[in-house]
């Protein structure tokens, strides 16, 4: 294997890696009715229903790549904006 191969699978490795920290950031927080929906970057979604107690998530299927190419994107537009 040869010196830029390596150092490609370690880079690709640590873009993986942020995305997934930034994928478990919160996206949006929303409530209605007693129901507080928090989203995800990652595209999960985790309600928690106040009048009940009663918790619970909807998975994203997203593939690694998908989440990698969202957190792209997202790297992208804050360059783009300035933030």
């Amino acid at each position: 294997m040869e010196m830029t191969e390596f150092t490609e699978k370690v880079e690709n490795r640590r873009i993986l890696m942020e995305a997934e920290e930034w994928g478990s950031g919160v996206k949006h927080i929303h409530a209605n009715n007693g129901i507080i929906e928090t989203a995800y970057q990652n595209g999960n979604v985790h309600y928690e229903d106040t009048k009940t107690g009663r918790k619970w998530t909807v998975y994203s299927n997203h593939s690694q790549g998908t989440l990698v190419e969202k957190f792209r994107k997202w790297l992208s537009d804050r360059k783009e904006y300035g933030s």
